[in-house]
Order: structure tokens, then C-alpha cells, then sequence
């Protein structure tokens, strides 16, 4: 709720800035933007985890090719164990962000879909329990403002001029 809206109810700028509810949505806020950087750091991680997968497997296959052509047994068997390896470690990343992948999507699902429903839930109750609030501050000054006339013995002028319309409130 803006301070303008706060205004116009008459509730009191204290109110909204010490509210739980309020400082609930600023957490809720902070919290999204935790998800933000997460998930873009770990896209980034993901992304160096392809290009590196990327490059073992092509040095894997460097290594064996190499192996294929050396001419001396064991240097062939070493070349070809070796580029094996590299290939074998790209498999491995390759797997790695098959696991991965899924798990940014779901702190993506959980970015755009539960933080924002939770904001939503949260600032419309925010908003029923200031407006409940204002509706009580209302009532209250009505009351008081009848006690005071009250002790003053003189008339209210909504009850002189017939405007009931108050009585509506504290219904």
C-alpha cells in the first residue's frame, strides 16, 4: 500500500512501515532476488560445465586420434588410454547437467510462480487488514467525537442535520 492510499485511509504511516506483513513482502523481495542471482550464477556454472565438457571430449578425441596414428605400441595404447579418459570426462559433464538442468527450471518455476502468487496473497492481505484498520480509526473518532459533543450537551451536526449515514459504520 503507498503512502497516498495510507493517507486517504487515515492510517498512520507507522503503522505501515512496522507491520510484519510489510516487512514479510520486503523479505519476500529479497528473497526473489536471491532466486535471480542463484539461477543466473548457476546457468553460468552450467554453461562453463558444457564448454569444458565440450573441450575434454574434443581433446579425448585429439588424443585417440593421435593413438590411432603413433607408430610405437605403447605410446599408441598411452594416446589412445588417455584421450579415452577425456572422453570419459566429458560423458561425465555431459551427465552432470542432464541432473542439473532440471533443478534450474524448477527454481525458475519457483521464481515466477510461487514468489509472485506468495507476494500477491500476502500484499491482499495486507491491504484487507489496513483497510479493517482504518475502518476501526474511523469508528473510534466517531465514537470519541460523539462523547465529546456529548459532554459539551450539544449536538453532533450529522445527528442535527438528519445525516445517519454513520450509524452505517458502526454496524
Amino acid at each position: 500500500m503507498s503512502t497516498t492510499t495510507a493517507d486517504a485511509l487515515g492510517l498512520s504511516r507507522a503503522i505501515l512501515v512496522n507491520d510484519s506483513l510489510i516487512k514479510k513482502l520486503t523479505e519476500i523481495e529479497a528473497m526473489a532476488d536471491l532466486y535471480r542471482g542463484l539461477i543466473r550464477h548457476t546457468r553460468q556454472v552450467l554453461i562453463g560445465i558444457y564448454d569444458l565438457a565440450r573441450i575434454h571430449r574434443d581433446f579425448g578425441d585429439a588424443f585417440a586420434n593421435i593413438g590411432a596414428r603413433e607408430p610405437q605400441a605403447t605410446a599408441s595404447q598411452a594416446f589412445t588410454r588417455f584421450g579415452d579418459a577425456h572422453r570419459q570426462i566429458g560423458q561425465h559433464g555431459m551427465a552432470l547437467l542432464a541432473i542439473a538442468a532440471p533443478m534450474i527450471a524448477d527454481l525458475n518455476t519457483y521464481l515466477t510462480k510461487a514468489i509472485p502468487d506468495t507476494r500477491l496473497t500476502v500484499q491482499k492481505y495486507a491491504d484487507s487488514k489496513f483497510e479493517y484498520l482504518s475502518y476501526c480509526l474511523k469508528v473510534k473518532e466517531m465514537n470519541d467525537e460523539e462523547q465529546f459533543f456529548n459532554t459539551q450537551a450539544e449536538l453532533l451536526y450529522r445527528v442535527e442535520s438528519g445525516n445517519y449515514e454513520y450509524r452505517s459504520v458502526e454496524i
